[in-house]
């Protein structure tokens, strides 16, 4: 019987064309490294289960089967689109409710008082438990947006389709970001939800000329209002004003005339004082006192007898 060596079976050309597909293959099943990018981390599955966490940088792995590195962004602010999708970005290019039926489906919500309404909403997040966020959920961008999708369906049908048009945005954007999260945290998700925006909201096309009839009529009522409030607030200072000027000139004049009379008061009892003292003397003084008085504002003419009644002479020296 004729033995065959392994030497004889493989030859030793052979052997490096085994070896080198074997290094091959490794290489293309991911080689014995790879790199986690700054936003990013390595989480390494040892044969399918969980063994670590990489931070940002080099790093060496088993090759496939024994082991898998997984790299989610955990440093971006990734977004969800319901009601419409970005198609490209230079140059923008999108499909929503108003071209896509497909987006009019997943746009459009009953409010609360029995309309409807075509809602476009972004949803910014952000990876905070990578482990999470890869093992819990399996579809996550797919998980979420049916989340959102269903809170915002049931915080608008809580809310008038008048607070959704107008007053109430950034309440309905509030309460649809908290219970996300909620919902989201339920899941264990190992999301953080950082905001959640109304991008366009409209009512159906066969009704939005009517809509803007009563939002045009709303505004102008607004306005006036605005002016209302404008002309009350510039007339009620005037009127403030006016009034404290009026006031102080009531008390200044108050004031003179009380003024006034307690002096008029003191010199009557002054007088009378002096008088009880000296009667006939006080008597002549007040007497003089009041001839002078009245000579002060009165002219003084003197006729001379001799002369006739015509002629006169000025005692006070005017012309």
């Amino acid at each position: 019987m004729k033995v065959v060596r392994a030497g004889q079976l493989f030859p030793h050309k052979y052997k490096l064309g085994i070896l080198t597909l074997v290094v091959l293959l490794w290489f293309l099943l991911g080689g014995p490294f790879y790199i986690v990018d700054p936003e990013e981390v390595g989480v390494v599955l040892t044969f399918g289960r969980y063994t670590s966490t990489t931070d940002p940088g080099f790093h060496f792995k088993w090759p496939w089967p024994v082991q898998r590195v997984y790299k989610p962004a955990v440093n971006i602010v990734q977004r969800i689109e319901i009601g419409f999708r970005t198609l490209s970005d230079n140059p923008p290019s999108y499909k929503s409710f108003t071209n896509d039926r497909e987006m009019l489906a997943e746009a459009q919500m009953l409010t609360g008082d029995e309309n409807i309404i075509n809602l476009a909403i972004i949803v910014q997040f952000r990876i905070n438990s990578a482990t999470d966020y890869l093992f819990n959920v399996r579809d996550q961008y797919g998980t979420l947006r049916d989340i959102t999708e269903s809170s915002t369906r049931l915080v608008v049908g809580n809310n008038a389709i008048d607070a959704v048009l107008t007053t109430g945005k950034l309440e309905i954007q509030n309460r649809i970001m908290d219970l996300t999260q909620e919902i989201a945290d339920e899941y264990r998700m190992g999301i953080n939800v950082i905001a959640v925006q109304l991008m366009d909201v409209q009512p159906p096309q066969e009704v939005s000329a009517a809509f803007k009839d009563v939002a045009t009529a709303r505004e102008d009522m607004q306005a006036y209002i605005n002016e209302a409030e404008s002309y009350r607030n510039q007339r009620i200072p005037e009127a403030l004003a006016d009034s404290v000027v009026v006031v102080n000139a009531a008390m200044g004049y108050s004031a003179e005339r009380v003024n006034i009379a307690l002096g008029e008061a003191f010199r009557f009892t002054a007088v009378a004082e002096e008088y009880r003292k000296s009667p006939e003397v006080t008597a002549v003084r007040i007497h003089l006192e009041t001839l002078a008085a009245l000579l002060d504002a009165v002219n003084v003419t003197v006729v001379d007898e001799s002369a006739g009644a015509l002629t006169h002479y000025n005692l006070t020296g005017g012309e």
